[in-house]
């Protein structure tokens, strides 16, 4: 009995593995850090250092949902090639989000995106493919 019970559950586990699930991701230029340097894993005090310098040049929360704002504001409203910009208030940091590439996608349409957040000094770019589909929400995928 316990053999068997195991065995469906090592078939459901591997079904579910082999499929293909659609996943929703959110812009990976909200919840970054706008620091590319780091050093290799190599030991615990790699990891440590470089989870701080991650941490210490993350958006602050307010910042992250203006460039959030802006990331939708642009799938929703510009055209390619527009751009739209944000300046947060109290750390001097600010972005933008570009459209630079529509095309449909199966019942529904692409845009590709390229943001930029700039903080403490610190520059980083990213580019975003979100996809929509009908009156469905926007999935970031990658």
């Amino acid at each position: 009995m316990v053999v068997g019970r195991l065995l469906i559950l090592s078939l459901c586990i591997s079904l579910t593995a082999c499929g293909t699930p659609t996943r929703t991701y959110i812009s990976d230029s909200v919840g970054s850090s706008a620091n590319t340097s780091y050093s290799p894993n190599t030991s615990y005090i790699s990891v440590v250092s470089n989870f701080a310098k991650w941490k210490s040049y993350k958006l602050p929360a307010e910042d992250q949902l203006l460039q959030e704002q802006a990331v939708f504001f642009a799938l929703n409203n510009l055209q390619e090639g527009d751009t739209t910009e944000w300046v947060g208030q109290k750390d001097a940091s600010h972005g933008k989000v570009r459209v630079v590439m529509t095309y449909p996608m199966g019942g529904g349409f692409c845009r590709v995106l390229l943001s930029q957040i700039n903080y403490k000094q610190k520059v980083r770019s990213f580019k975003e493919t979100a996809c929509k589909n009908g009156s469905s929400k926007w999935k970031f995928i990658r």
